[in-house]
């Protein structure tokens, strides 16, 4: 393991991300896919054109059960080794959602004087898997600048398509740019639309915007796009630091991880979760992709 681990660091510490390839199987995909639909067509939140949750494993069995695995964690250790892996609680699963170029640290107090981009012992990363084929031509595909993880935002640095197979791993740097299904100029127009007359009408403009999509969507016949994130670092300041800032941004978890979910994770030698621990622990409980 440790050589791979090198490769794997190295890959992360240079261009920002890596993808590791077949990480599900078919069937864990087919699983995957079918818990998160189902549970988003009431489930979740309405935002940016589609429907997201966050905290995930504490609401959806199925993906807690398998972000918790064996195949899952010790992909994770290879990362951080020497070190164990800290996961910090965030889980996001999202369906057909939008999103221009952004990064996933803008509130964070480092990132106001840049010091959080030019620290070479920052490792706090997302492990994403997309859970349909995106290929480099797909608008759905994730789109990153490579090392401007070490740049800030950076509009002049060269933009790359991920192209990935369902079942496969992105791991990115949380600092990288990235952007996933570009909204369409329909899109746009559609979102400033409901956003000036929803107030007048009584209505939730990002559920009517979101519902329009799933209409254009269906006539056109586009299927969903469907994926799911979680982060993690090693036990060191910067991921302690990372989810204090971000219990600033978002609401606390409801609910438990099931005795299943914690008995997997006991095995596997890494602590619950730092989000959803009781105030009283270390540090306790409060994610964009």
């Amino acid at each position: 393991m440790p050589g791979r681990a090198n490769r794997l660091q190295k890959d992360l510490s240079s261009n920002g991300y890596i993808v590791i390839r077949e990480v599900l199987t078919p069937e864990q995909v087919k699983r995957l896919r079918l818990a998160v639909t189902q549970y988003l067509k009431s489930g979740g939140q309405y935002k940016y054109g589609g429907k997201f949750q966050l905290h995930a494993m504490y609401v959806v069995e199925e993906v807690a059960k398998l972000l918790t695995s064996d195949t899952i964690l010790n992909r994770l250790k290879e990362i951080t080794h020497p070190l164990e892996v800290v996961l910090t609680g965030e889980c996001d699963l999202m369906i057909n959602t939008t999103s221009s170029w952004h990064h996933d640290v803008p509130h964070h107090r480092a990132s106001l004087d840049g010091s959080i981009f030019s620290d070479e012992s920052f490792r706090v990363y997302k492990i994403a898997f997309y859970l349909q084929d995106q290929d480099e031509n797909s608008r759905a595909t994730l789109k990153i600048r490579p090392r401007s993880h070490l740049k800030a935002l950076n509009q002049s640095m060269p933009e790359k398509a991920v192209a990935v197979r369902a079942g496969d791993a992105i791991v990115f740097d949380v600092r990288i740019e990235h952007a996933g299904q570009m909204p369409t100029l329909v899109d746009r127009a559609a979102r400033r639309l409901f956003e000036r007359i929803a107030p007048r009408l009584r209505l939730d403009a990002q559920k009517a915007f979101t519902l329009t999509r799933s209409i254009i969507r269906w006539i056109g016949r586009v299927p969903d796009r469907v994926a799911i994130f979680m982060t993690f670092g090693p036990p060191d300041a910067w991921t302690y630091s990372y989810v204090e800032e971000g219990r600033k941004w978002h609401p606390g978890v409801r609910g438990t991880l099931s005795p299943e979910v914690l008995t997997q994770l006991a095995v596997s030698n890494v602590a619950p979760p730092l989000i959803g621990k009781p105030y009283s622990s270390h540090q306790a409980s409060r994610s964009e992709f």
